[in-house]
């Protein structure tokens, strides 16, 4: 493990507990909740709140500082300019490799960026540390930009890495349809948060609705063994976990697929604060560059052996379940080869915030998402910096 590792590691250690420490006791990939409330409420002072300690916490456990960011960009100087992006996951899963494969194909470095990867909890962590701007970009949730949106952070979504929802629900050995699953218990990371919406999909995908089963709450590391032991009889998993779970669990078996489930669902999203990007623009510009260009090699089917190759070293997991994950993720298009995200993707998990009680006001799609810095990027891209 490489110093860069520990402080990493040291990271992903302290957030946890400044984020307990200021009331957030559950985390779950980009939601927190309160054991007494049935969503996340929290306003803009317990925002701030978090987004101090992650300024606190990144820049004691990160070498880098964002003030090595000069304002040059498109690759004006020969030196490399650091930035620190924050991952959701640690480890990574498939949707999320764009960042690596970027790293390790040097796109980023063809941008002049040298990028150090800060792992955070989930995707709220990762938005709070760009808050505070003590990461320069961070990759969190789409229902993470719109909250902290709604919220008045001073942040904006300036990409679109992965559109499409890649979770597929599945089923245990006894259940054969969604309406088995009526008097049934079935995983939740806890009411409110992203696991519950993806699994009252599935339910309402199969005519069966959430009051009709038994939520048990647990840790997403639990979803797998408690459907093992028979503690609950259907989970949302990533489409790689689905693989190693219906390879796993004799009779476990697909329900549905959550792209067709919620079709409107803006998924993930990549997020800068605003004035950073008002003060180092052509940094940004070349950070979405080099993820366009990683989308797009991950969408190309002639790269797919050294795709999944490289993919297992950064996921750690079997070869078998990144190769399915990735054809999977490639035949719905879950990469964003471009800039394109829609109003009424936003408009639509906007609402489902608001419905839920995540969220008291649903913010405009000017006040989420800005295109200028992708649209840049893809000029960029176009343009003779570019090595062909």
């Amino acid at each position: 493990m490489t110093s860069e590792d520990l402080t990493l590691t040291s990271a992903r250690t302290i957030f946890g507990l400044a984020l307990r420490n200021v009331g957030a006791d559950k985390i779950s990939r980009g939601k927190v909740m309160g054991s007494s409330s049935r969503t996340r409420r929290f306003g803009r002072l317990q925002f701030v709140a978090l987004a101090a300690s992650a300024a606190l916490i990144c820049t004691t456990a990160t070498s880098v500082s964002l003030a090595s960011a000069s304002t040059k960009g498109h690759a004006q100087s020969a030196a490399l300019t650091s930035i620190i992006i924050g991952e959701p996951l640690s480890p990574p899963q498939v949707p999320q490799e764009a960042v690596f494969i970027a790293q390790q194909l040097g796109f980023f470095k063809q941008f002049g960026l040298s990028v150090h990867v800060a792992y955070m909890p989930n995707g709220l962590s990762s938005e709070m540390g760009t808050t505070s701007s003590s990461i320069t970009l961070g990759m969190a949730g789409g229902s993470d930009s719109i909250e902290a949106a709604a919220q008045g952070a001073p942040i904006h979504a300036v990409w679109v890495d992965y559109q499409k929802l890649d979770l597929v629900c599945i089923g245990g050995p006894s259940i054969k349809t969604v309406k088995d699953l009526v008097g049934k218990n079935v995983a939740s990371t806890g009411a409110g948060g992203f696991a519950e919406t993806t699994m009252t999909a599935c339910l309402n995908a199969g005519g069966v609705q959430q009051s009709q089963v038994h939520e048990i709450t647990m840790t997403r590391a639990e979803f797998v063994p408690s459907l093992v032991n028979g503690q609950i009889q259907a989970a949302v998993f990533h489409a790689d976990d689905a693989y190693t779970v219906t390879h796993s669990i004799k009779g476990a078996h697909v329900l549905n697929y959550l792209y067709k489930s919620l079709p409107s669902y803006w998924y993930g999203s990549l997020n800068v604060v605003d004035s950073y990007a008002a003060k180092h623009p052509l940094i940004v510009e070349d950070a979405i560059a080099a993820m366009l260009l990683a989308d797009r090699w991950m969408l190309n089917a002639k790269n797919n052996s050294r795709f999944i190759s490289l993919t297992v070293k950064t996921t750690q997991e079997s070869k078998s379940a990144v190769s399915s994950a990735v054809n999977f993720d490639r035949s719905i298009r879950l990469w964003n080869a471009g800039c394109g995200v829609s109003p009424g993707s936003i408009t639509f998990t906007s609402n489902m915030l608001k419905n839920q009680g995540a969220t008291t006001s649903i913010p405009s799609f000017a006040r989420v998402y800005t295109s200028k810095y992708c649209t840049a990027a893809l000029s960029l891209i176009k343009s003779s910096l570019v090595k062909k």
